[in-house]
């Protein structure tokens, strides 16, 4: 019997090890990805997780301070226009619906979907995207760029 137990803990060990090593792995792939096609992988990852943890923990001043404004909302085919993070707060139960807070607390950063636009998450519930901060966009500042729903 201890010889099965150390056999199964072995395999369980073994597993998890490999699961952590190919984890580290896709989070090497999307930081490779951000970096080539987008920027700071670190303003991008920060994002991501200020964002995640913000809006799974209900801290919805922190959530509109991320959002590049004005943003335009689409959720189940209605659209809204907010201007200002006062205006989202306003409107956040409306725009922070359970599909779009699930999609955002279901989205491991290594399961990031990457390309030349930015960032997805989920099936395209939110993108985070580089905002030039100036007229001749030497520099672009990761926020949440999209936030939609069709459900």
């Amino acid at each position: 019997m201890i010889r099965s137990t150390a056999i199964f803990f072995s395999a369980a060990l073994a597993a998890a090890v490999l699961t952590t090593q190919v984890a580290r792995a896709d989070e090497a792939s999307v930081d490779q990805q951000i970096e080539t096609l987008l920027g700071d992988v670190a303003d991008y990852k920060e994002l991501f997780y200020a964002f995640k943890v913000a809006l799974e923990e209900g801290k919805s001043d922190i959530v509109v301070s991320l959002v590049s404004y004005p943003i335009t909302v689409s959720i189940d085919g209605e659209e809204a226009t907010y201007s200002s993070e006062q205006e989202l707060l306003d409107g956040y139960d409306s725009v922070f619906t359970e599909t779009i807070v699930e999609a955002v607390s279901n989205q491991n950063y290594g399961d990031l979907f990457v390309n030349s636009e930015g960032v997805m998450i989920g099936n395209g519930e939110v993108w985070l995207s580089g905002i030039c901060e100036d007229t001749a966009c030497t520099s672009a500042l990761p926020r949440v760029a999209v936030i939609q729903s069709g459900n």
